[in-house]
């Protein structure tokens, strides 16, 4: 996800550049999705990572990882 930085870092004048993150994040989520990751845990993801300074969405995403983490524990405990 570190796309997210060179797009935040991006000249305005330098359209074709930003054009290219936008087009490899959406190339990130894609492969993020078919691997199995949840839907709203990669929204959250990337909304946090487009604006650092958010706290809200840093908040959130970590909410929703902590209980993703918490599914796959109990997933792995049950299949023991």
């Amino acid at each position: 996800m570190n796309h997210y930085w060179f797009l935040r870092h991006t000249r305005v004048f330098n359209l074709a550049r930003k054009r290219k993150q936008y087009r490899l994040i959406a190339k990130e989520k894609k492969r993020l999705l078919t691997a199995g990751v949840d839907g709203e845990t990669v929204r959250l993801l990337c909304r946090h990572m487009a604006n650092l300074k958010n706290k809200q969405a840093e908040s959130r995403w970590w909410s929703a990882h902590n209980k993703t983490l918490q599914k796959s524990l109990q997933f792995s405990d049950k299949g023991v």
